[in-house]
């Protein structure tokens, strides 16, 4: 089986070795003018050519350069496309998936998450994904391209639950890097900062028509647990450096974005609404207080 892999940076070159660890050839689309050739791995600088040469399309860009990616690429019907990046698109507030169906001819879609470190894998690393898409024939291919002794795929047809959990996971690692940072806090507020999180994040699942329980699983709190593990990690670093009062950093978009979806479900999300305002200027401290003192309410509300 030939995997095509949009996206030749770390990310698209792990995607690369986990699907030769699967006993499949990948081939990569890189851009000249951000990217170098992949090292040793089949690739083109003609990102039609991968489009025609592989059903199977990975997406492996962030979520700004997505829809340029697969504009590069022009998938066809033919293909099927996986989004393998997180987030939300910055200034529409599309789900990644819905970017391909503007972008492409491509009718059948699907969406990869879970913790994946990238210099793990690429040195080794044992982990797992889950593969996300209502057709059962994308999650099969996905299956079939990755899942190996170095890398477990789960399934589900949560789709929108898993783009959620995405989306979340480095809103949420910003704020565990915050917590952590902040002055007299310990683990105590690290513990709930993770826990009334992904709670949160489940309760806009849940309005939104999607599987609380996905944010649960690896897309959502499995993804967390390997972030707020790595504080090298950008996200986690950018919530530190909110303490220092660096507001230049961070998933403020993606932020922003799931506060409006929030309130468009008729929802709050306590945490998230306040990342935004210490991203728009209130003092962290004051947010972590605020929230502290809100009104005592049920542990599944």
């Amino acid at each position: 089986m030939r995997v095509g892999i949009l996206g030749g940076g770390r990310w698209g070159q792990a995607l690369a070795r986990l699907t030769m660890a699967a006993g499949h050839q990948p081939f990569i689309a890189y851009r000249d003018r951000s990217e170098r050739p992949p090292h040793l791995l089949p690739s083109t600088n003609h990102p039609p050519e991968v489009s025609e040469a592989c059903q199977l399309l990975i997406v492996a860009t962030s979520a700004s350069e997505l829809r340029q990616a697969i504009r590069l690429a022009k998938p066809g019907p033919q293909n099927r496309v996986v989004v393998a990046g997180r987030g939300i698109e910055p200034g529409t507030g599309l789900w990644l998936t819905q970017v391909v169906e503007e972008e492409c001819d491509a009718v059948r879609v699907g969406a990869l998450a879970g913790p994946a470190p990238v210099e793990e894998i690429l040195n080794g690393g044992l982990c797992a994904g889950v593969a996300a898409s209502p057709y059962e024939e994308v999650r099969t291919q996905i299956i079939e391209a990755l899942h190996s002794t170095r890398y477990r795929v789960y399934e589900t047809e949560d789709l929108i639950g898993v783009q959620l959990a995405g989306a979340f996971v480095p809103v949420l690692a910003a704020l565990v890097g915050m917590a952590t940072s902040l002055g007299g806090a310990g683990v105590g507020l690290h513990a709930m900062v993770v826990s009334r999180g992904i709670e949160e994040a489940a309760r806009l699942a849940k309005a939104i028509g999607a599987n609380p329980a996905t944010l649960s699983g690896l897309a959502g709190m499995g993804d967390l647990v390997a972030v707020q593990g790595t504080p090298s990690h950008p996200n986690f670093k950018a919530g530190a450096a909110l303490i220092k009062g660096d507001r230049t950093q961070g998933p403020r978009s993606v932020a922003e974005a799931l506060v409006k979806l929030a309130h468009d479900h008729g929802t709050d999300l306590p945490l998230t609404e306040s990342m935004v305002e210490i991203w728009h200027g209130k003092d962290p401290l004051e947010a972590v207080q605020s929230l502290m003192a809100r009104k005592a309410t049920r542990e599944s509300g």
